[in-house]
């Protein structure tokens, strides 16, 4: 409904052009041979204010253009000049006046004020000027003044010319300040209609929300109860059968699989929580991108010193991702409490039988080292690796101290 309303407001300026062009063409039809360069030259300027009407409101700059170049056209040509009889043709200007100051750019809008209203002097030129006039006489003249020029007494072309002029000016500086009031009411209809859609996208958001807190809650109760009990599970089973040598290969193989069912388990919770199908292993971040993550913790201002020290041993997907989150988790946590002109360093030591993962950051204050959501994610990330995770503050400095075995045994696939 909205379209054809809209199609059949663009197709009033065309009709009004084609039926200003019929009917003018009808009223002056015995007249248009009159004229010493025929009824063609006698019909241009009718056709082409008609096409200028047409245009205003599709192409208002062309439209101001063809309005000039045609009254410039009467100006040298005096055949395609009005008479008497056919003068008020140039009041439906007023229409195309109105439509350019509408829906023209906004240069276009600010240009044709000041060009109509030239235009509308030069007509008034056309219309008072015996120059300009058939047979010397003017286009506008009253009964008082025929007289007076039969006479001999001459016309007073000044006070004619300024008098039309002053109405010429005027109707068009009216038309423009009607077609300002509408582009004004447009804009205003634009804004009304984008507050509104722009109110309908927030108030789906907002209930978006609503869901998603709602969701987020339930999914933070969920994992409060059981994702800390199943990493503390899975790592009580390995810690057992790592460090007792004395187990029998029974016993060994019950740890085992109370260690990857507790891990299974968490899989399965993450992903219920998460809403999402497993992630590609490729998808994961691993140690390769720490040299990238310190680079853009430089950009945020933090002076970063990355120092990996001897070779790197194999780790499992899961383990790269819980290094790489925990580096992420702990600089993080420094560019949003650093000072000005703060530093941290995090260092990468091999030469042992695992990773250690030494991150020393800023300290704010005593209150950092408290087992917020941040740090429980870091120490629950070591353990799902096989490792441990301490924190502490030494020498106003904030110490994130983590290790990752390299003989890793079978971790299942967690949700990173």
């Amino acid at each position: 409904m909205n379209q054809i309303r809209v199609r059949s407001a663009d197709l009033v300026a065309p009709a009004v052009g084609v039926v200003y062009i019929l009917l003018w063409w009808l009223g002056e039809a015995g007249r248009l041979g009159n004229g010493a360069y025929g009824p063609v030259v006698a019909m241009l300027a009718f056709l082409l204010f008609g096409i200028v009407i047409g245009v205003s409101k599709k192409w208002p700059a062309v439209a101001l253009v063809l309005m000039g170049a045609t009254i410039g056209l009467q100006l040298l040509i005096e055949g395609a000049r009005f008479i008497s009889s056919s003068w008020p043709a140039y009041l439906p200007l007023l229409y195309a006046v109105f439509n350019v100051s509408a829906f023209g750019r906004r240069a276009v809008h600010w240009i044709s004020l000041p060009v109509s209203a030239v235009y509308a002097a030069v007509v008034a030129a056309l219309l008072t000027v015996r120059t300009f006039g058939r047979d010397g006489w003017p286009v506008l003249y009253s009964l008082q003044s025929a007289r007076q020029f039969q006479s001999g007494g001459g016309l007073d072309i000044v006070g004619t010319f300024a008098a039309v002029c002053a109405v010429a000016v005027g109707l068009a500086a009216g038309a423009w300040c009607a077609g300002l009031a509408m582009r004004r009411a447009n804009q205003v209809a634009a804004a009304r209609r984008q507050a509104q859609a722009l109110q309908q996208d927030l108030d789906v958001v907002e209930s978006e929300l609503v869901v998603l807190s709602e969701r987020e809650r339930l999914a933070q109760d969920v994992h409060d109860v059981m994702a800390h009990s199943l990493a503390v599970i899975a790592a009580q089973a390995d810690g057992t059968r790592m460090l007792d040598s004395a187990l029998s290969p029974d016993a060994e193989q019950a740890l085992t699989t109370i260690a990857d069912t507790a891990r299974d388990g968490l899989v399965e919770l993450r992903r219920l929580l998460d809403a999402s199908p497993s992630l590609e292993l490729t998808q994961r971040p691993g140690l390769a991108g720490l040299p990238a993550l310190v680079e853009r913790v430089r950009g945020a201002g933090l002076a970063v010193d990355y120092v990996e020290l001897g070779d790197a041993g194999p780790l499992t997907p899961v383990q790269e991702s819980s290094v790489y989150r925990i580096v992420q988790e702990s600089l993080t946590n420094a560019v949003r409490h650093s000072r000005a002109e703060g530093s941290a360093r995090v260092t990468l030591d091999w030469r042992g039988p695992g990773l250690a993962v030494l991150i020393a950051t800023p300290a704010t204050d005593a209150d950092a080292i408290e087992p917020g959501r941040g740090i429980r994610g870091m120490q629950d990330r070591a353990r799902l690796a096989g490792g441990w995770l301490t924190v502490g503050i030494d020498d106003d400095a904030f110490i994130v101290n983590a290790f990752v075995p390299v003989e890793a045994a079978r971790f299942t696939e967690v949700v990173a």
